[in-house]
């Protein structure tokens, strides 16, 4: 049955206000089908008697992202209805608007739900990765230079082979985890340098509050050529300002540790690099 002629108006209305997201139902005059936020569609058909006076129109989701989605808004918005909309006056557009601010709602609250969810699985992935590097660290070996000690300061470099951005931080959370080096005023200041199966250089630091220490060992990296190695230098501050003694004593010391790399991997057999280095120091 068509719906009355105050209901047929307003109708019209709604229509030419939004005729991307609103159409009448060809078979059933007295209905609108509505699109929504979130792939919502919706069903507003207005009764044959008694509105707006007596009845609200009755509501029907056709379509939704999933089941039991369409059930919740569906629910909700049969209590807004109830509830936020009176009788006796025009309700067409009031639903229309309560129905797109519902399910634009609807649709932010289940993607920030899927992007924690997501957010939290690579966080567990993360948390994995690192703790298998760390378990694979046991078993790396990690040297340590000759400290350099200058006003009761005292600066140690430690490298290790990488070949993965896991096995640095591994590297790095394993020497943190050192009392001694956990005292520290600086426990890592750290850069490093690895080549990737497919060809890819990656080289990153860390001044860990030395400011421009970490890129003064990069740049040495670079200058010798090192492939395969992260170099982390700890300063142990003796209470007396050093100046800029303290970043050759950082470069000292890391640069030593360096120089050991092609000993190391003669002992080792291993494939890393340093071309720069003639002899341990």
């Amino acid at each position: 049955m068509a719906a009355p002629d105050d209901a047929a108006e307003e109708m019209d209305m709604l229509l030419s206000m939004f005729p991307d997201e609103a159409r009448r139902d060809p078979t059933h005059p007295s209905t609108l089908v509505l699109a929504l936020p979130f792939r919502f569609v919706l069903h507003v058909t207005v009764p044959p008697r008694g509105y707006p006076e007596a009845a609200h129109p009755s509501l029907f989701v056709a379509a939704g992202p999933n089941a039991p989605l369409i059930t919740q808004f569906l629910s909700q918005l049969t209590r807004a209805l109830r509830e936020e909309v009176p009788l006796g006056g025009p309700m067409l557009l009031h639903i229309f608007t309560l129905a797109q601010d519902m399910a634009g709602e609807l649709q932010q609250t289940r993607e920030a739900a899927v992007r924690e969810a997501q957010e939290r699985r690579e966080a567990t992935e993360s948390d994995a990765q690192l703790a298998l590097a760390v378990r694979e660290t046991s078993s790396v070996e990690v040297w340590a230079s000759d400290a350099i000690t200058d006003r009761k300061s005292k600066f140690v470099a430690h490298m290790a082979r990488v070949d993965s951005e896991e096995a640095v931080r591994a590297v790095v959370k394993h020497l943190r985890r050192q009392k001694h080096i956990a005292e520290a005023a600086h426990p890592a200041i750290y850069a490093y340098r690895f080549t990737d199966a497919a060809g890819v250089v990656h080289l990153d630091s860390d001044d860990d509050g030395e400011t421009g220490a970490a890129a003064r060992i990069l740049f040495l990296l670079e200058q010798l050529k090192v492939d395969g190695y992260l170099v982390v230098v700890t300063r142990w501050f003796g209470g007396i300002l050093l100046g800029p003694d303290r970043f050759k004593h950082i470069m000292e010391v890391a640069r030593n540790v360096l120089l050991t790399i092609p000993q190391r991997e003669q002992e080792q057999g291993e494939g890393g690099s340093c071309r720069g280095g003639q002899r341990r120091r």
